[in-house]
């Protein structure tokens, strides 16, 4: 009874979650010689303001991002 847990930033419509986990269940079956019905996929789905990298929100780095690499008074970031 395989279970796949994907983590990934919140975002992706419900069709491309549709097709991830039929995805995913299809490699599992294929490498694991399963029927699909013992095949679990969850998906969590992480808010950008959950998740750091370096000590820095990815919420932060995407809006440093979006300000071309700048901080609110216009300094490099």
């Amino acid at each position: 009874m395989p279970r796949i847990v994907v983590q990934a930033y919140e975002g992706r419509t419900l069709d491309q979650k549709r097709h991830l986990v039929r995805a995913i269940t299809d490699v599992v079956v294929d490498a694991y010689a399963v029927p699909p019905e013992t095949v679990t996929v969850v998906i969590e789905e992480i808010r950008k303001d959950h998740m750091a990298k370096a000590g820095v929100l990815r919420s932060d780095r995407d809006a440093r991002a979006e300000s071309g690499g700048r901080d609110g008074n216009g300094l490099p970031a």
